[in-house]
């Protein structure tokens, strides 16, 4: 862990709901998934879960939501696809924990690997499966949804213990979840209305609880968040700057995929202005690679590197791409995980060394 680690045995303690637990599950007799398992892929970069909901998910929160998407609610009384209005979303890594069977495999307890994000959006009646706004939540709704789940939002009354912050550790409840662009993600489904069928097939009613609603448990506060796995772009780019797919996930972009990593020894090639929410090109020298800015306004103004400086970065390795196979990017939330390569103190003391020997050798050749 990047912070303190922490043994969690045994069944685990809430410290806290940020939620609205409705009747129509019984989460504790919902069994657990692997991350892995929910976001395998077939060799077409499609979807390969097919386990239904629904689902439980354990792992350590990788971002705040607001240092990627704006939550700031915009209600839209018309129909403009793709306005979204106010957005959520958080990165859940997975994490091994003793004591926590994934699956009734033996050989498999414990071991997961990956992360899943869990996506809200407030106008959905912009969204192309729907363009009404029927669908949209008008902004104190929006609101409520951020308190629901214990997201942060401009005005959230909301207090520390009861956010759902970078670090903690939590279980993801969810009842819904759509394959995008190359990923399984947690979500509503698009629905905002907990009564609402919007395919409904004639049996039971509305009302009885067939919500879309997925809900976060803080299992632990300041849990601490993993260390990121170190990584050059050739792992997940060939020599002809194409990404390595492996639908078996061991390799490549899909490996890392929902997980905070570190990459070691790019550059940019050339000057430009820094700033929050925009893209970002590094190169090792042969392969390109995006990285996505978060929204820290400390982005703005700066230029952390200078042209050609080696650096690493850390961030969120993500995927958008309708392909499956690609759109592989990271996700840097502040300027802080630019980080300035630079040789170890040893090294550096070993090579000054090195140099003062070679200078009294020559002298005494004089």
């Amino acid at each position: 862990m990047r912070t303190k680690k922490v043994v969690v045995a045994g069944i685990f303690c809430v410290v806290f709901i940020v939620n609205v637990i409705y009747a129509d599950v019984n989460w504790s007799g919902v069994s657990f998934i692997k991350h892995s398992s929910f976001q395998a892929v077939n060799s077409d970069g499609s979807s390969a879960y097919t386990g239904g909901f629904p689902i439980k998910l354990i792992g350590v929160v990788l971002n705040n939501s607001e240092d990627w998407l704006d939550p700031t609610a915009a209600y839209d009384s018309g129909v403009h696809l793709w306005n979204m209005g106010g957005q959520a979303e958080i990165y859940v890594q997975a994490v091994n924990l003793d004591g926590t069977a994934w699956d009734t495999e033996p050989s498999q307890e414990f071991s997961d690997f990956g992360g899943t994000a869990c996506w809200m959006g407030q106008n959905y009646g912009n969204h192309i499966m729907h363009q009404d706004p029927i669908w949209n939540y008008t902004d104190e709704q929006w609101y409520a949804e951020l308190d629901r789940l214990g997201l942060w939002h401009p005005g959230t009354s909301l207090q520390a213990s009861q956010l759902v912050r970078a670090g903690d550790l939590v279980e993801i409840r969810a009842r819904g979840g759509l394959n995008y662009k190359g990923k399984m993600n947690v979500n509503e489904q698009h629905d905002n209305d907990y009564d609402r069928y919007d395919n409904w097939d004639g049996q039971g009613s509305a009302g009885d609880g067939l919500s879309h609603d997925f809900e976060i448990v803080i299992l632990q506060k300041d849990f601490g968040l993993p260390e990121p796995s170190v990584i050059h772009i050739s792992d997940i780019k060939d020599s002809d700057d194409n990404f390595i797919f492996d639908s078996a996930r061991q390799l490549g972009g899909e490996h890392y995929q929902g997980s905070l990593v570190e990459l070691n020894d790019v550059r940019v090639t050339s000057e430009f202005d820094w700033t929050a929410n925009s893209e970002i090109t590094v190169t090792d020298g042969v392969r390109s690679f995006t990285l996505k800015l978060g929204r820290n306004d400390g982005f703005d103004g700066t230029s952390p590197v200078g042209v050609n400086q080696p650096f690493n970065v850390i961030g969120i390795f993500d995927q958008s791409d309708f392909s499956g196979k690609g759109g592989y990017q990271m996700l840097v939330m502040n300027p802080s995980d630019i980080i300035i390569a630079i040789p170890e103190p040893i090294t550096l003391f070993t090579v000054l060394l090195g140099v003062g020997f070679v200078r009294l050798a020559d002298r005494k050749k004089i």
